[in-house]
């Protein structure tokens, strides 16, 4: 897996593109949402479209993503989640807790 911050600013967009798996070092979405954070990103996009797998380890580190940019005001927000992330996170009960778009683009426009 490989997390590549792509934009900056009051929004950060973080591009995660491979696999999203346990053998992935732990910990690493997190360090990408904290570094933006620091940097000054109030909200996240995660673009997902280049995640070719994910188990289901790493739904933690999704929500643990998404509660650090929470309680700092933002929003995060997944991009283009792939079938299998989606599956995930609706057998987990949490399908609503992530706001889902298809693009960048549209997620932006959402944000204040």
């Amino acid at each position: 897996m490989e997390i590549t911050q792509i934009s900056a600013g009051r929004v950060a967009v973080l591009q995660v593109v491979g696999r999203f798996t346990a053998s992935d070092r732990p910990g690493a979405l997190k360090d990408a949402v904290s570094g933006v954070l620091r940097e000054g990103a109030r909200h996240v996009l995660l673009d997902l479209s280049g995640v070719n797998y994910v188990d289901s380890t790493r739904l933690g580190e999704l929500i643990s993503a998404h509660i650090s940019v929470t309680k700092q005001g933002g929003r995060l927000k997944l991009i283009a989640p792939p079938e299998r992330i989606v599956s995930l996170l609706s057998i987990a009960g949490l399908g609503g807790v992530f706001e889902q778009f298809q693009t960048i683009e549209l997620a932006s426009a959402t944000l204040d």
